[in-house]
């Protein structure tokens, strides 16, 4: 089986709280989270650039291969064994419309992480938004 480092957004709540809740899920302990929002983040390290990343979830797997998008997601369930749900997404008729809308949640993802119930990171007052 082969193992993941998630490239995700921590700063965003409804990510956190999905790669967290993904990582929970990972018995057999392949996934290794990277904050891409952090400090100090070695984007030297990383499978593509920073606005890349802000737009879509990138994973590396441990052989290099870089999924993006609709396509991250769905081998991150599948390797977690909840992949049943995530054939929509990756059909080659729905696969379009999974990832135009993926984009766009990703694109607003902190005020969908607001409507949706999810607290902000706020430091000395200041909240991302």
């Amino acid at each position: 089986m082969s193992a993941y480092i998630l490239f995700y957004d921590h700063a965003c709540p409804m990510c956190r709280h999905e790669m967290l809740r993904l990582k929970r899920l990972d018995k057999l302990g392949i996934f290794t989270l990277a904050n891409i929002s952090a400090a100090n983040f070695e984007l030297a390290t990383a499978p593509a650039s920073m606005e890349k990343m802000q737009a879509l979830l990138h994973i590396r797997r441990d052989d290099g291969l870089v999924l993006v998008g609709i396509e991250a997601i769905a081998t991150l369930y599948r390797a977690v064994s909840r992949g049943w749900w995530t054939g929509p997404l990756v059909w080659r008729a729905t696969r379009g419309v999974s990832s135009w809308i993926y984009a766009r949640i990703a694109r607003h993802r902190y005020g969908i992480s607001v409507l949706l119930g999810f607290s902000l990171a706020c430091r000395d007052g200041v909240c991302k938004v």
